[in-house]
């Protein structure tokens, strides 16, 4: 194999192969196939051929059933796994489509599954019996396969494909298949996906026509959990009823038994004869594994071991992993209540905005609190309070309707998440909620207000952490405002709290922080800005400062230079991407140059019924929804722009627009200090707002 220094790691890199070995290999791989006197001598003959002409490459033949891809023979590697659904990698692919797969840099390949490391390309060779593809010849080699390859092999799936048709009629998985099987099993945590494994395997071991697995599930009762036909004639699976009848007159320390079910019982459809074979793991009955046939069953001691086998590692592998679904489930479930708790919601939470973000769809949380619940502790005891509790839990489980999802947050505070629901329709839906919840509660015994607050995705809020605390607050506000009512953190931005036990601090409390918090935390943020020691270094601290302190979602920060703003730092949440290295026209954005001309804070929201078209632009463009723009005054001009901006459907606060104009003073005089100088007075490509026209 040769190979040649890459100039800029001084590494080894291998040269490509010529088209001539490729066209070799194929070659003697058919004579090979022509010269052997057996099946299995002509497959073997032609996969050790290629894998001396081509220098070491690693080459399998693998046949495709049940919807899965099951190895036959290899050069090259000891071991492949068994039972890769075709669904996945580049061999998949070919025998999905039929056509060879031909892939130079497989690592760059969406599809690529690494089984062996060290390997750069790849190729695939769909083989088949007639019109049916049946299997496939997949190559890797670690020197680059050249880009002729897929004309030069195709040639030799002509002759190769009876002989692996051949080969797989006369093959059966043995304990070599086994012990590759298991490696591949043993890395799976899916109970299901175990189930379709061992049902698909087991119609490799025994003479049957359909194999079925059945698990318990917690009450005891079987569950079929996979199935697998080898044709359509192939019997229809065994009901539930049947099998249950089959596992009762078994003896319990059997290990695999042979039925005549025509004479055992009723409702076996148009099967006549089975196999069961018990599915036991630490001393405990996890389900069974069986196989049926129309005809009388000949099962050799041999396949009765390897069948055996097989349904112990079934057994193991769906134990474990039924002991780290119930391990996940219990870190990520209310233990009182049965509902999710405050992890496991954020968890589904998290994966619903993702689907919402993508389908670009509404999402809403419910947050519900019980009203005076303090006093039902006090008065009825804390046992009377979880019982409560509990009731609650188990009647949202029973009346939200999927795929809405509820859990518990703590204490007396329930949330509910409505996907695909917008605010409206959300506060409809948690009224008629809360009104059944009450109601059923009575009707138990426990007669009970509720309260909640309802936001929604992405008006209130981008990430899942800002939807709770916008749910929050509006819970806050349900509670002030007289309590058994539902307010959605829509109405409360556009009315206004109407709380009259915290006018002046609540509108700052319900946006993330007190008053006197803000206050706090912009002196220590004034500090460490007057600490940096060069302009860039203010400026960006600044940036992360009003994040912080104000509560949003991001601040951008531009230079004034002539007629132009110039990026000069910015800095966002994870729900945010602001990306710096552009130039603006200050007469492009007209409520910007009156800022600027005026050298006074705007402020820009789509509350506002007469947004300029420009700057409702730029806030599409960053996915926001309000914004406050702060000019930054050095040395009595407008020097800067600061750009604070919040996902959320709302307007900044006097608290939030005063303290976020207190940082920027500080920074200026900063600026002043520091020579006025950054180095953001480089060249920028200037950006163009597009035309309406």
């Amino acid at each position: 194999m040769e190979f040649a220094l890459d100039p800029s790691s001084g590494r080894p890199s291998f040269l490509p192969l010529e088209p001539t070995h490729v066209a070799a290999a194929c070659r003697a791989a058919i004579e090979a196939i022509e010269a052997a006197a057996t099946p299995e001598a002509a497959l073997d003959g032609a996969l050790g051929a290629l894998h001396e002409e081509l220098d070491g490459a690693f080459v399998v033949a693998l046949v495709g059933e049940h919807e899965r891809l099951w190895h036959v023979a290899s050069r090259g590697i000891a071991m492949t796994p068994d039972g890769l659904p075709i669904s996945d990698g580049i061999v998949g692919r070919a025998i999905r489509t039929g056509r060879i797969q031909y892939v130079p840099d497989r690592a760059a390949d969406p599809a690529y599954v690494e089984i062996v490391r060290g390997f750069s390309s790849e190729i695939a060779v769909p083989l088949r019996v007639g019109d049916e593809v049946i299997g496939v010849l997949n190559i890797e080699t670690a020197a680059p396969l050249p880009r002729q390859s897929p004309r030069l092999l195709g040639p030799l799936a002509v002759p190769l494909g009876p002989v692996l048709g051949a080969v797989r009629r006369a093959r059966s998985l043995d304990l070599s298949g086994l012990a590759r099987l298991f490696v591949y099993v043993s890395s799976l945590r899916d109970p299901r996906e175990i189930s379709e494994i061992v049902v698909a395997s087991l119609t490799r071991v025994l003479p049957i026509e359909t194999s079925q697995l059945y698990l318990r599930g917690g009450d005891g009762a079987l569950e079929l959990i996979a199935s697998c036909r080898v044709s359509a004639a192939a019997p229809a699976v065994l009901s539930v009823a049947t099998v249950r009848a089959l596992r009762a007159r078994s003896p319990h320390s059997t290990i695999i038994e042979e039925v005549d079910l025509t004479a055992a019982v009723d409702g076996q459809g148009d099967a006549r004869f089975a196999v069961l074979l018990p599915l036991r793991a630490n001393g405990d009955d996890l389900g069974i594994l069986v196989g049926t046939s129309r005809f009388a069953m000949d099962v050799a001691r041999e396949q009765a071991e390897v069948a055996s086998v097989l349904a112990a590692q079934a057994a193991a592998s769906v134990d474990a992993a039924l002991l780290l679904g119930r391990e996940r489930q219990s870190a990520l479930t209310d233990p009182l209540t049965g509902l999710l708790n405050r992890r496991g919601f954020a968890l589904e939470l998290e994966s619903a905005l993702a689907v919402a973000q993508e389908a670009r769809q509404p999402l809403s949380l419910w947050v519900l609190d019980c009203d005076d619940f303090k006093e039902v502790n006090d008065r009825a005891g804390h046992e009377f309070g979880d019982a409560l509790l509990r009731e609650v839990g188990q009647i949202l489980a029973a009346i939200v309707p999927p795929p809405a999802q509820p859990g518990r947050l703590g204490g007396d505070e329930f949330i509910v998440m409505l996907p695909d629901v917008d605010s409206a329709s959300a506060e409809r839906n948690a009224t008629e909620i809360a009104k059944s919840l009450a109601e059923r509660l009575k009707e138990a015994g426990f007669p009970l207000h509720l309260s909640g607050g309802v936001a929604t995705y992405p008006f209130d809020g981008g990430s899942g952490s800002q939807l709770v605390r916008a749910a929050d607050q509006a819970l806050y506000e349900a509670k002030e405002t007289g309590k058994d009512r539902i307010v959605g953190f829509r109405q409360l931005v556009r009315e206004g709290s109407r709380s009259s036990t915290d006018r002046s601090s609540g509108a700052s409390a319900r946006h993330g922080r007190s008053g006197t918090a803000m206050l706090v935390e912009a002196a220590a943020g004034a500090s460490a800005i007057a600490a940096e020691v060069t302009v860039d270094a203010v400026l960006e601290r600044l940036c992360k400062t009003l994040t912080f302190v104000v509560g949003a979602s991001g601040c951008y920060m531009s230079r004034v230079v002539g007629k132009k703003l110039i990026d000069a730092a910015a800095h966002s949440l994870r729900e945010a991407d602001f990306s710096v290295g552009r130039a603006y026209l200050i007469d492009d954005f007209p409520v910007t140059k009156a800022a600027l001309d005026a050298k006074q804070t705007r402020a820009i929201s789509f509350l506002d019924e007469d947004l300029d078209r420009a700057e409702a632009f730029v806030l599409r463009e960053f996915k926001m929804n309000c914004a406050l723009l702060l000019p930054m005054v050095v040395d009595g001009e407008s020097w800067g722009l600061v750009e604070l901006y919040d996902v959320r459907l709302r307007r900044f606060t006097r608290e939030q627009q005063a303290i976020s104009e207190f940082l920027v003073s500080i920074t200026a005089r900063r600026v002043e200090a520091l020579g006025a100088q950054s180095s953001v007075r480089r060249l920028l490509p200037l950006y163009r707002l597009p035309s309406t026209g």
